[in-house]
């Protein structure tokens, strides 16, 4: 946040403390309210349809080995601050730490209908955004064939597996199933020495009414170039979602 210095000329009279006191009190009324994080794990009661809106959903760490267990190559998943940063650039977020094991279709109709409870509240689709990374990011495409919705934003941060990984079975699973049914504003993004996932153009490929864009980085970080809010990555999904 940015800071602010006050200057205050002191006046000789019997007024000026409690003015001093009145114009302190206001500032730090002001500052919480302006640094509030709207992080919500659903949708909230009161929907501010001037607002944009960002769902995120982290990868298949933490769901194995929770908050706090840093993976031997990529170090800590840092999820608060990654769903921090989105806040603090205006997204109203929405997103939870999933500290089990899910399927990604049973997730991703989850993350559908409350995507669809926006809408239904009157919430334009191009100030909703659904992102991803690794298991999320798989989940975040699969968000974006069963609503259909060709003005929604999605971003996939390496969420489209390799060939010969573990993680190429599940998106082969995608391609099969779900791919021809995309539809959306779909963003791919992915580090080029990441080992389990690359491009997502097959997917592209198979879907005939869809907006792609597809950024390559080379950081040298791989696969956990996303357990932590890059500027690099949060940058271009900012730019996407239009903010």
């Amino acid at each position: 946040m940015e800071k602010i210095y006050w200057r205050l000329t002191v006046m000789h009279n019997k007024t000026m403390p409690l003015l001093c006191a009145f114009i302190v009190l206001g500032f730090m009324v002001g500052t919480a309210r302006s640094s509030k994080a709207e992080i919500y794990t659903e949708i909230p009661e009161a929907v501010d349809h001037s607002r944009k809106y960002l769902f995120y959903m982290h990868g298949a760490w933490i769901e194995r080995k929770g908050l706090n267990e840093a993976h031997p190559r990529y170090g800590l998943y840092k999820y608060d601050k990654i769903v921090q940063s989105f806040s603090n650039k205006g997204f109203v977020v929405i997103s939870e730490a999933r500290l089990r094991r899910v399927r990604i279709g049973r997730y991703a109709k989850k993350v559908a209908r409350q995507v669809r409870r926006l809408l239904d509240q009157g919430v334009p689709r191009n100030k909703i955004t659904v992102i991803g990374h690794s298991k999320g990011g798989l989940m975040a495409l699969t968000v974006a064939s069963i609503l259909g919705e060709r003005e929604i934003n999605f971003v996939v941060m390496a969420g489209c597996g390799k060939k010969g990984t573990r993680f190429r079975r599940s998106y082969e699973k995608f391609l099969q199933r779900h791919a021809q049914r995309l539809r959306g504003r779909i963003l791919s993004i992915y580090e080029a020495d990441d080992r389990s996932a690359g491009s997502c153009q097959e997917a592209f490929n198979l879907a005939p009414d869809i907006e792609s864009k597809e950024v390559v980085f080379n950081t040298g970080r791989g696969h956990g170039l996303f357990y932590s809010p890059e500027r690099i990555w949060i940058s271009e999904v900012i730019k996407w979602a239009g903010i």
